[in-house]
């Protein structure tokens, strides 16, 4: 099977480098066409010097002599001579309301402040190399240009910021963005707290309209014909259990030299410095005394796990160890407390799949927990019953039933699995 055409829309921010890394470093699943930016963790303006600064250091590790064989066949497509990867600017702010960013966990720029490192060790390039390739075009563009360049339903994005090139992508050619393949969204929070607040998660905290118009407003647009766009949705309910320690990690900084292992890479010291502010802002999240590196010393693999399932899973979504469910919500879009919040309706969930699960439970290992309610007679009750989804086949019931509805992602092939195949892939 040739490798499928991935799009990663991203904030680069500290796990969206991994992922990039990960997508990189697998040749034979996927290939990268396109990096398209957008706000979110950072500012647009570091998100897109952060992408160049990556691709920078990677073509310095894959220069090195002591760089591997096996490394450099990994990253085979990242050469002079590899297909281009555009890399394209979108969105600055939000469809509406006000902008936030991730600066409190990834630092100012994303990256833990290596913007402002002394003598710049991971300087962005004067001149990009191929097979990054700049583009003026908005990323808005790029997404519908690709997709109109594959057959239709092949091309995969891999969401892992705000949603807001998305969204605007589909207002702007919704004939063309419904043929995507897939959209694998790193977002929301369903049955478990938030992280950026007591509710939400970052992505859909920093622009939940844009989530609104890809649930919303998509399923109602004459072009689906009654059916829904293809989002499989990575909430913190999957992504938070999938977790590497750090010392796997960050195994040499720039700023402490002196404690650098003996023949630590360039891009090992990239990978451990950028890490220094999320792993000191979780680490203080615990008590000294009851820190236990063990349970606390972990870093949450959010955007790397959403690039995996670009990566890994078949078209018809289950299989290879991955499972998901229909899950229907509604997204809080102006709230005072509650921005991002996904909304389910919980008092007809009877014992429908995929609408309660244990309280923090594993979802890649944890069995489903079943809940029982008591149903109002006098209020029609919205079943989870249609997989019509978008290039997906399926029979539904009509473009009510689609509304709201997406793909969440239960189960995964295991988080040892996820951790063995992630290091094992970036070459750590």
């Amino acid at each position: 099977m040739s490798p499928k055409p991935l799009i990663i829309d991203t904030d680069p921010g500290v796990d969206d480098v991994l992922a990039i890394l990960l997508a990189l470093a697998s040749p034979d699943e996927v290939s990268l066409k396109a990096l398209t930016l957008t706000f979110g963790n950072t500012t647009l303006d570091h998100a897109y010097a952060n992408v160049l600064r990556t691709g920078s250091v990677l073509q310095r590790h894959l220069a090195d002599p002591n760089t591997s064989d096996a490394v450099k066949n990994r990253y085979r497509n990242f050469t002079p001579t590899a297909d281009p990867i555009v890399v394209a600017s979108g969105s600055t702010q939000p469809l509406e309301g006000k902008m936030f960013t991730a600066s409190y966990f990834h630092g100012r720029d994303g990256l833990s402040g290596v913007h402002w490192l002394e003598n710049d060790p991971f300087p962005v390039p004067k001149e990009v190399t191929a097979p990054l390739a700049p583009t003026d075009m908005h990323a808005t563009d790029v997404i519908l240009d690709i997709i109109k360049a594959h057959p239709p339903h092949t091309v995969r994005i891999a969401a892992l910021g705000p949603l807001t090139n998305l969204a605007a992508a589909f207002r702007k050619d919704p004939e063309t963005f419904a043929k995507v393949g897939s959209i694998s969204v790193m977002g929301g929070a369903f049955d478990v707290p938030g992280n950026t607040s007591p509710v939400a998660e970052f992505n859909w905290y920093a622009d939940p309209y844009s989530v609104k118009v890809l649930i919303d407003e998509a399923p109602r647009h004459p072009v689906l014909e009654g059916h829904r766009l293809p989002i499989r949705v990575l909430a913190l309910d999957i992504t938070s259990n999938h977790t590497v320690p750090y010392s796997k990690l960050v195994k040499a900084t720039y700023e402490t030299p002196h404690d650098t292992p003996s023949g630590a890479s360039h891009l090992e010291k990239f990978i451990g410095t950028f890490l220094t502010h999320p792993r000191a802002y979780t680490n203080n999240l615990v008590a000294p005394e009851e820190f236990h590196p063990d349970q606390h010393d972990l870093f949450q693999a959010h955007d790397p796990v959403a690039v995996a399932h670009a990566i890994f899973t078949l078209p018809g979504m289950d299989g290879n160890g991955w499972t998901h469910v229909p899950r229907r919500f509604q997204i809080e879009t102006s709230g005072e407390l509650t921005r991002g919040f996904c909304v389910i309706d919980r008092r007809f969930s009877g014992k429908t799949k995929g609408t309660s699960r244990k309280e923090g439970g594993n979802r890649a290992v944890d069995a489903e927990r079943e809940l029982h309610t008591i149903e109002n007679p006098d209020v029609p009750v919205h079943r989870i019953q249609s997989k019509k989804v978008n290039g997906g086949g399926g029979e539904g019931e009509g473009e009510g039933e689609q509304v709201g509805l997406v793909d969440e992602v239960t189960t995964t092939p295991g988080t040892e699995w996820f951790s063995q195949m992630f290091l094992e892939r970036i070459g750590l």
